[in-house]
């Protein structure tokens, strides 16, 4: 009996395939077990060949049915990562990842490989941007897994529009157990909407919940709107929570504006905890020269070793 080549073989095989420019090779590895196939597939995608869509579209399906000859699922999500690059303008394959699980064993129960693949297809189909797509990405806003969850916020973000507007905002008020999910949703909406969304946010600023107004303030400050400052300040000047200030501060300083230096360089120099809060916030202003000069002033006029340590621990001596 003729001994069967091993994985590394094979994947030797297509490495060098891809060296001798040999498509069709490429195209033949697809129909291997899913190391082999997802080294085909990363390789056809490095290629940039459109002509082989259709052999990445034909050996998908195959993967999906069959689990087993795809452990981890790095297949199939090299399958739709050379599909999103070739630029596939079928919809299909990736909607059928969308909603693929696969459960395999683990030490103490099992796990879903598909998370990342879906997050993939989620992506992809962003890309391609055909109206109804929101329709097939809006279930991926309640995934079990993180990951989906994340792509689809992104999706919509990249999308825009009403629709995506009103699909974000049920999303936070679902509220999610991933801060940087709802922050992402919070930044998105400022982006499509930013008039209409700014209430919105800000509702969350003076909430309950504490991870929803840190995440809010975030994004209100990242965005850079002209209302940004005077509303971070009003929540700053009213707030009693010592574990908020730091996201305020950072979130403050993220406006970039003028008044907001002012304001923390007046907070540095208030002295402890407070300083050193502050010292870290305006860290990203020490990029600038000018701002650096007067930062480290005020650092000196403290005269306080914690702060300077601080400060020099963030941002390396000037060349």
């Amino acid at each position: 009996m003729a001994r069967k080549d091993t994985t590394e073989e094979k994947l030797a095989r297509v490495a060098a395939a891809e060296h001798a420019g040999d498509d069709a090779a490429l195209a033949r590895w697809l129909a291997d077990a899913g190391p082999v196939a997802a080294r085909a597939a990363e390789a056809i995608g490095r290629r940039g060949r459109e002509d082989a869509i259709p052999a990445l579209v034909s050996a998908f399906p195959r993967f999906l049915r069959h689990p087993e000859m795809d452990k981890g699922c790095r297949a199939k999500e090299a399958i739709i990562s050379a599909l999103d690059a070739l630029r596939n303008g079928d919809p299909a394959p990736y909607r059928a990842g969308l909603c693929h699980v696969q459960l395999e064993p683990v030490w103490g129960g099992r796990v879903d490989t598909a998370v990342f693949l879906r997050a993939a297809c989620v992506t992809a189909l962003a890309r391609l941007h055909p109206a109804e797509v929101r329709f097939d990405i809006q279930p991926l806003l309640y995934d079990p897994a993180p990951a989906p969850r994340q792509a689809a916020v992104r999706a919509f973000a990249y999308l825009g529009g009403e629709e995506s507007e009103l699909l974000l905002r049920g999303k936070i008020l679902a509220g999610d157990d991933e801060p940087d999910l709802l922050r992402e949703a919070f930044a998105a909406l400022l982006t499509i909407a930013p008039e209409r969304s700014l209430p919105f946010v800000e509702r969350d600023l003076w909430g309950d919940d504490a991870a929803r107004r840190e995440q809010a303030a975030l994004a209100l400050g990242a965005s850079r709107a002209p209302a940004a400052y005077p509303r971070l300040r009003a929540r700053w000047d009213a707030n009693t929570d010592f574990a908020l200030r730091q996201p305020l501060l950072l979130a403050l300083a993220l406006t970039r504006t003028g008044e907001a230096f002012d304001f923390l360089l007046a907070q540095l120099a208030e002295g402890g905890t407070l300083a050193l809060l502050a010292c870290d916030a305006l860290v990203p202003y020490a990029a600038d020269p000018r701002a650096r000069e007067r930062i480290e002033a005020a650092v000196t006029r403290c005269h306080n070793p914690k702060l300077a340590d601080r400060y020099a621990e963030h941002v390396p001596p000037a060349p």
